[in-house]
């Protein structure tokens, strides 16, 4: 919640998925399920975490991408083959 700059009272993250280097997360961003929010991070030499990119519905990043599907999850994926990719629709299965 920290690294996204959310405020603990209200957001709460409704899934993550992480893949090597690169995570997203997907944030209710006022805790009442109105306004989501995909956040994608990546992981530094540190070891430590950045937030990357952060917006609605979905958020292309080098060599892959993130999106909010329509049951409230969070599809990641580093594969250029994956469906999600190609239509860029929220609830493509």
């Amino acid at each position: 919640m920290a690294l996204g700059g959310w405020d603990r009272r209200y957001a709460r993250v409704l899934d993550v998925g992480v893949q090597g280097d690169v995570a997203a997360a997907l944030v209710d961003v006022q805790g009442d399920g109105r306004e989501l929010n995909v956040d994608v991070y990546t992981r530094q030499l540190d070891g430590g975490w950045e937030c990357f990119a952060s917006g609605n519905g979905s958020m292309g990043i080098p060599g892959g991408f993130a999106v909010h599907t329509a049951d409230d999850r969070i599809h990641f994926s580093r594969d250029p083959d994956d469906e999600h990719e190609s239509t860029g629709r929220p609830d493509a299965r």
